[in-house]
């Protein structure tokens, strides 16, 4: 079948023509990147699953669920769900704690190990003088992104942004410019857009700020500080290079800590013989 090409019907079909020569447990995830992450964390006797999407996954569930088929645990993002309600509730179905894996993996010591492999240690050192550390900073920069998706997201109707994150981050300073962000991001520069977005914004609930931010920016804005503020990363190292590294750099113990890997312990507890973590 060609990527890109799955339906949840067609990831059921998959999943139990797959039953015939596999007796243990499946693990269902949104995508390449989450396959790779969990490959060395599964359990031996664990087949991963490609979901090709987050639709994918949650319809799949709900199929199998109703036919009752056993051993099935899928992994996805929680996204702006956490925040906007309406998402769909599983035994078999577990979400990210933070808006997403990425998330996760910055928020973990993966991070440190990246700062120590790209970083400068003397800008660092200077640039963490002023107060903030990298984690808090990077963080900060990512929630102006992330605010305004989901006040994109709120609007009624919802509004499409285009958002290319670098193209809003001084080099030089690593700041974002939130004016001209809110001023590119809407297509075609719609004034009533603009100023539906900027009031939604200024109305916006306190939340967890790792369920605003989206790992993706996350990522491209360390890439982006790493160029120069924090480091001299070559133009050649790109974000899929830095999400490989996090991804390596996230230690059982950080993995262990988070709410994600007791949700899949429990499912573990209660869904004997199967299992899906790595011992």
């Amino acid at each position: 079948m060609l990527r890109g090409h799955k339906s949840p019907g067609t990831l059921v079909a998959e999943i139990k023509m797959l039953r015939a020569s596999h007796d243990g447990a499946f693990l269902v995830v949104e995508g390449k990147d989450d396959v790779r992450f969990w490959r060395s964390r599964r359990h031996a006797h664990c087949d991963l699953v490609d979901g090709e999407g987050k639709q994918n996954v949650v319809g799949a569930v709900r199929r199998l669920d109703t036919a009752r088929f056993t051993g099935v645990l899928a992994v996805v993002d929680s996204d702006f769900e956490r925040l906007t309600g309406g998402r769909f509730e599983s035994g078999n179905l577990v979400y990210t704690d933070a808006h997403d894996l990425e998330c996760l993996l910055c928020r973990s010591s993966a991070l440190d190990k990246v700062l120590a492999e790209h970083g400068d240690p003397g800008k660092i050192r200077r640039f963490e003088s002023a107060g903030a550390d990298i984690r808090t900073a990077l963080l900060e920069r990512a929630l102006v992104f992330g605010r305004l998706r989901l006040a994109a997201l709120l609007a009624q109707p919802a509004v499409e942004l285009q958002m290319p994150v670098p193209r809003y981050l001084d080099r030089d300073t690593w700041m974002v410019d939130e004016e001209a962000l809110i001023r590119g991001a809407v297509p075609d520069s719609s004034r009533e857009d603009v100023r539906a977005i900027a009031i939604r914004l200024g109305r916006l609930p306190e939340a967890d700020r790792w369920h605003v931010a989206r790992g993706h920016d996350l990522i491209e804005i360390l890439r982006t500080g790493l160029r120069r503020v924090l480091g001299d990363l070559p133009a050649s190292i790109g974000v899929s290079d830095i999400a490989r590294l996090l991804r390596a750099g996230m230690s059982p113990e950080d993995l262990r800590g988070t709410g994600l890997w007791a949700e899949m312990r429990a499912w573990q507890t209660a869904n004997p013989p199967y299992a899906v973590l790595a011992d």
